[in-house]
């Protein structure tokens, strides 16, 4: 593979003296024709060299220049693109979530309520029936997970065609950005050419024409160097989707060993778990039986002392105890006691209030005497 870049138009450019020839101006166009032009000087030289063909390399030329080379490429990407959903993964993780949460439900723990008793008598049924429903929930999942496993599978097996596919794609995007790149160069070296063979301009036309020449020229060297820049990252993209095709070949091998090892391990391991579980049940329901009978002695012996004690108690007691008298008593001639002290005071309190009632009356009296024996107005 030769350089991408290189300086070759420098060194065509360098062989190629200018020549002082009669002047002859190629179109800007494939539609104009040299009589558009102002006419040549009538003192040209009688012997003109050959003029470059130019005629076709017009600006509508330079800009389609490696325009077509990417189509290819691009429909492998769009194809690509629109195979690719982003829920996938996480639809996946939802399952795998899925499938955690159902098996943490397989705890027997989790699967019984109430007391001792309730316990006792329920575990034989309700329990196991629950497990085996929770087991074939689990089951369930894991077919679904399975399934998702295989698809994704798939889904990455599919890709390393895709890959091909898209390396294809570049070579030969690659190829044909390299034959527009010498065609390119071709070009340049046939306008280097005519920019040489112009003479001296004459006149504003002239200056104008070889001026356009020129930024043609620069344009179409500034597109070879695009289309140059474009190979170097079509060439930066060849171990890209190398890689990404390892890539997926590996988690295609993950998810098939998954499916093909990991998923019956899984199986074998959730069955060993219920028969475990089973297996803690019986011993926990031969444990609940002993405790249950231990308990019920202890609660028939403590209730026959509570009991017992109890009514000895109450056999022993009096009708009414000498607390109850004596209190009785005392309460009784404390009420004689207050009683007396109540109508002394009553007595001491209106013998004291008497001659405060008797000053209120006089002033009374005297005050109504005065009111009528004043004289009428």
């Amino acid at each position: 593979m030769k350089p991408l870049f290189s300086s070759d138009e420098e060194a065509n450019a360098a062989s190629v003296a200018p020549v002082a020839t009669a002047p002859v101006f190629p179109p800007l166009a494939t539609s104009g024709t040299a009589d558009n032009l102002p006419v040549s000087r009538p003192e040209a030289s009688a012997a003109p060299l050959v003029p470059v063909d130019i005629s076709s390399i017009d600006d509508k030329a330079i800009e389609g220049l490696g325009g077509s080379t990417g189509a290819g490429v691009a429909k492998v990407s769009a194809k690509l693109l629109g195979t690719v959903r982003a829920s996938d993964a996480d639809v996946f993780g939802t399952q795998l979530n899925e499938l955690i949460a159902t098996s943490k439900g397989l705890d027997p723990a989790k699967l019984r309520s109430g007391g001792m008793m309730s316990r006792l008598t329920n575990m034989f049924g309700s329990v196991k029936e629950k497990m085996l429903s929770q087991y074939q929930v689990v089951e369930s999942r894991m077919d679904t997970l399975v399934a998702e496993m295989t698809r994704h599978a798939n889904v990455h097996r599919g890709r390393i065609q895709d890959f091909d596919e898209m390396y294809k794609g570049l070579e030969t995007y690659y190829q044909g950005l390299d034959t527009d790149v010498r065609k390119g160069e071709d070009w340049a070296v046939k306008l280097r050419q005519a920019v040489a063979q112009q003479p001296a301009p004459a006149n504003a036309f002239e200056a104008q024409q070889a001026t356009e020449l020129k930024r043609r020229l620069e344009r179409l060297e500034k597109r070879i160097d695009d289309l140059r820049r474009a190979m170097l990252m079509a060439t930066q993209m060849v171990p890209q989707i190398r890689l990404s095709q390892d890539n997926a070949r590996a988690l295609t091998d993950t998810f098939t060993d998954i499916v093909n090892v990991s998923i019956p391990a899984w199986r074998n391991v959730f069955s060993l778990y219920l028969l475990q579980l089973e297996a803690k049940q019986s011993a926990a329901v031969a444990n609940a039986a002993y405790d249950a009978t231990d308990a019920a002695f202890r609660a028939q012996a403590d209730m026959l002392l509570e009991n017992t004690e109890t009514v000895a108690r109450a056999k022993q007691r009096s009708l009414v105890s000498l607390e109850t008298a004596q209190h009785v008593q005392t309460q009784l001639v404390s009420a004689f006691d207050k009683l007396e002290q109540i109508s002394n005071e009553g007595q001491q309190r209106r013998k004291d209030e008497l001659p405060k009632l008797q000053e209120l009356e006089r002033e009374l009296i005297a005050r109504f005497s005065a009111t009528a024996s004043s004289p009428a107005a």
